[in-house]
């Protein structure tokens, strides 16, 4: 066995392997390539350092890492890990961490960070193992929208033009960041939401699959901007509500979303 960069594995090899290894997982995986490229393009994912056990010629586990500055320090963000049933128990994920560190160190990285499903007891162990400590805590949402309509000027915008309208409360993740959003390009279409003539927020929607990205509006305006959400795109998925963000998660509830999956966010200084 051989552990080396994935620099030179095709996209389709890559994502073979990954649905081989997440046959059994808590979600079912995409299989569409397009998917993946559009995801990985999000993600800032570089192959060049992210690492793969090979047997042979086979790939058999893998950890794909975007790369991108991410609370101030620049960051390897493990945006997945897999390893093919017969490779496991061999602690491959403990081998290709102890191979890639040192590498990425070299290129200037100063943490290792990923998120979990929280119900994923045996990965939670192993990265805790691995050096990784629990720092956030997110819930995931899904489902219809079922807000009362509302008379509402929602118009399509240059993402940059709806900063004038960020809030304070600033708890995205990796994958919802502006770095994130800005990468992506026309993957994601930005919405800019008035009420009366007077902006109220806005919401960063993928026209796909109704993936929201981020959304941003005062509580008392929170219900309006989903009655805008939902008149562009009524089922939505909404990944990584941080905890914290405690009249959020009211607002998705009560708005007919299910809280289908819990995730934690795991950092390891290097």
């Amino acid at each position: 066995m051989e552990i080396r960069s994935l620099a030179q594995t095709s996209l389709k090899d890559l994502i073979d392997c990954l649905l081989i290894a997440f046959e059994d997982y808590f979600v079912p995986m995409p299989k569409d390539l397009n998917y993946w490229a559009d995801r990985f393009k999000a993600a800032r994912v570089e192959l060049a350092l992210s690492y793969g056990a090979f047997v042979g010629d086979q790939l058999v586990g893998f950890i794909i890492h975007g790369i991108d500055q991410y609370k101030d320090l620049r960051t390897a963000f493990n945006t997945g890990t897999g390893v093919i049933p017969e490779y496991r128990g061999q602690q491959l994920v403990d081998q290709i961490y102890t191979y890639s560190i040192p590498l990425l160190q070299k290129d200037g990285i100063q943490q290792c960070a990923l998120e979990v499903i929280q119900d994923n007891h045996r990965a939670i162990r192993v990265y805790e193992r691995i050096g990784f400590s629990i720092t956030r805590d997110f819930l995931c949402f899904k489902g219809q929208l079922q807000q009362e309509p509302e008379e509402l000027d929602i118009q399509q915008a240059p993402f940059e033009e709806v900063q004038c309208l960020r809030r304070d409360h600033q708890l995205y993740s990796w994958d919802n960041v502006n770095a994130a959003i800005q990468t992506a390009g026309s993957i994601y279409t930005t919405y800019r939401v008035k009420n009366g003539g007077q902006d109220i927020g806005f919401f960063i929607v993928n026209p796909k699959n109704g993936y929201l990205a981020q959304y941003e509006a005062s509580s008392e305006d929170f219900p309006s901007l989903l009655a805008a959400v939902q008149s562009i795109h009524p089922t939505v998925r909404i990944n990584n509500v941080d905890k914290e963000r405690a009249e959020t998660i009211l607002f998705l509830l009560a708005a007919g979303l299910d809280n289908h999956i819990d995730q934690y966010e795991m950092v390891m200084k290097i």
